[in-house]
């Protein structure tokens, strides 16, 4: 008898530490395709507005150097999105759900350190909603990386 709940229990634990490991593959998946999308559009955005003087980064026909700036962090962006991606079908992913989690604490610390900037550009209601996303994708990418696995002992 006493055999049978503790293979039931190991099952369970198993069972539970499968269901973590998934989460966290599929969570650094689809941070991976959002920030692969977002980081691409945008930097084709800005290089639109660097053109052809049209769009939201339209300015940057006549500062230049912003594009230069932009373009460099977009693109810097697409690579962690494509790690991303490639850590989540390693066997331990957990490191990759810091990097996940740490590539929002730039955009976090510029919006926050910023507020009077957007503020004074009328666009505070906007630069709230990137906070709210930059925490929201912080927290889980932290929660998975901080997790510990069912039935790991400390080392």
């Amino acid at each position: 008898m006493k055999g049978l709940p503790m293979r039931v229990l190991a099952r369970f634990l198993k069972a539970v530490n499968l269901s973590l490991a998934t989460f966290r593959r599929r969570l650094l998946r689809i941070h991976g395709a959002i920030l692969a999308v977002v980081a691409l559009g945008s930097a084709i955005a800005t290089t639109i507005g660097r053109r052809t003087g049209t769009g939201q980064f339209g300015f940057m026909r006549q500062d230049p150097m912003v594009w230069v700036g932009l373009i460099q962090a977009y693109l810097l962006m697409a690579i962690i999105a494509v790690l991303l991606i490639i850590g989540s079908r390693e066997a331990n992913p957990r490191k990759w759900n810091v990097v996940g989690a740490l590539a929002h604490c730039p955009p976090l610390l510029a919006a926050l350190s910023s507020l009077s900037v957007f503020e004074s550009m009328g666009a505070l209601g906007l630069v709230r909603v990137a906070i709210a996303f930059h925490t929201l994708w912080l927290c889980l990418e932290t929660a998975a990386a901080l997790f510990p696995d069912r039935g790991s002992r400390p080392q």
